[in-house]
């Protein structure tokens, strides 16, 4: 019987040249252009957590996974300096600035959550040439960790614990690959597609090996666990520079804001020896190698051995692509591992200036606590705090005219914080004093950080609501 199927299988080769022609083209075409190795890596040494069945890989993914060992090490990919796109963070308690240390991390997790939009109805949205300011308000807050006792064994912990720790989907996926390989060996076996069943044997093989070399366990934030709760929320300004127009807050607990943007993330289990590491990355070699030598060979013969390779290839890239993308695991990870979850809130600001007294309203360390009589603390709101405007040095150089800026948006907040938003805000005194041009965008900065925080709930200066400011 299967001798017929294969002088069958053979004959619409020798009928149709174009079909033997196109599995001269397919494996290597698939294989080059549609396989990308860093996002795949990254997202592995992040959640530990990547198909075994889904590692073919490209010419220049070898040289990715065979590069220097240490800096694979160091931190999740992407998330190594130079690597992507950095990230500029700007303290709003200290004004401190620095590299955002997970900035593909950070992007991952952010586009996973969809925006709820806040409209900016504020005339000076209507004003000619206006420098439109895009901006994302995350709201981080603490997930109640799993409590799942720690293995001792990194087989243990490889094997039994993603169990625990990822969706219903990524899994039902995996199982679903694993049956579709299993299926696709024996039938290329047994239709005599030798270099095809060795090439869909090897593939899981290279899998397990990279997965064994960087991904023994996911990544946890530094200096986060319950023990280090603050009572205090922090507010940092994320952006790609000072003169971007695409803005980020991370608004919430201290603790949990600073270790997703300040610290590096924290392998977590046990590790794997260097005597190990180092025939695993002999082993990776020959593996990369024969899946190269199988394609090549498959490309050459222009058979169903081709068939074979370019089907799993493309399934293996359709998988990765829809059914478990990297951003999804990416928010397994956040609630599975990272314990945090976040929520986005989007709007647009007509200006820089509206921009920084958005932020400036929004931010809960814009006012110092002092000791009143009854020794409670309580808002000093006759100043600002000094440590909490340094922040927006980078955006706006000290002087005379950011000093005025400062009083007047001082004034106005203070008036609105008594009287609230309505028809007598502001006074006609603080209008008659302040004509300058950035006038109306203190207003609406003040305005729309109303709605922001009447709308994404946001806690104000302590992160319980039973904690008075």
């Amino acid at each position: 019987m299967f001798e017929l199927a294969i002088q069958e299988l053979a004959g619409v080769l020798d009928r149709n040249s174009w079909v033997s022609q196109l599995s001269g083209i397919l494996p290597l075409s698939a294989l080059i252009d549609f396989i990308e190795i860093p996002p795949k890596l990254h997202i592995l040494q992040l959640t530990a957590a990547s198909p075994l069945w889904t590692w073919l890989v490209t010419p220049a993914g070898s040289r990715l996974l065979l590069s220097d060992d240490n800096a694979l090490r160091r931190a999740c990919y992407l998330d190594d300096y130079g690597n992507s796109v950095s990230l500029l963070g700007i303290d709003g308690r200290y004004g401190d600035r620095y590299i955002i240390a997970n900035p593909e991390t950070i992007r991952l997790c952010i586009g996973l959550q969809k925006p709820h939009i806040i409209a900016n109805t504020q005339r000076n949205m209507h004003f000619d040439n206006v420098r439109i300011q895009n901006l994302d308000i995350i709201k981080v807050s603490r997930l109640e960790p799993h409590n799942r006792a720690k293995s001792a064994s990194w087989l243990h912990y490889t094997v039994l614990d993603a169990w625990q720790r990822y969706s219903m989907r990524y899994l039902a996926t995996s199982v679903l690959g694993w049956v579709i390989l299993f299926v696709m060996i024996t039938m290329s076996f047994l239709l005599g597609t030798y270099m095809a069943s060795t090439f869909l044997a090897i593939v899981p093989l290279t899998g397990g090996v990279v997965f064994g070399l960087y991904a023994q366990s996911p990544r946890r934030l530094l200096n986060a666990l319950p023990s280090t709760q603050t009572s205090y929320n922090r507010l940092i300004l994320v952006a790609e520079h000072a003169n971007a127009m695409n803005w980020t807050v991370f608004y919430g607990e201290s603790t949990i804001v600073n270790a997703l943007l300040n610290r590096p993330l924290e392998p977590q289990g046990p590790k794997i020896s260097e005597a190990r590491r180092y025939v695993l990355r002999a082993l990776l070699r020959v593996l990369i190698l024969g899946q190269w030598s199988l394609a090549i060979g498959s490309a050459a013969t222009q058979d169903w051995n081709s068939y074979f390779i370019s089907f799993w290839i493309l399934f293996s890239i359709a998988s990765q692509g829809y059914a478990i993308p990297v951003r999804r695991q990416a928010g397994d990870w956040m609630k599975s591992c990272a314990n945090i979850q976040m929520e986005r809130y989007q709007t647009q600001l007509s200006s820089r200036r509206a921009l920084l007294n958005t932020v400036l309203a929004l931010n809960p360390d814009t006012f110092s606590l002092v000791s009143n009589t009854g020794n409670t603390l309580q808002e000093d709101r006759l100043r600002f705090y000094n440590g909490a405007m340094k922040w927006i040095d980078p955006i706006l150089e000290p002087g005379l005219n950011r000093s005025k800026w400062e009083k007047a948006s001082l004034q106005a907040m203070n008036e609105a914080h008594l009287h609230g938003i309505d028809d007598k805000y502001p006074s006609s005194e603080w209008l008659r004093t302040y004509s300058e041009y950035w006038q109306p965008y203190i207003l609406e900065g003040i305005e729309m950080a109303a709605r922001i925080r009447q709308e994404a709930e946001l806690p104000g200066r302590t992160v319980s609501p039973d904690l008075k400011d």
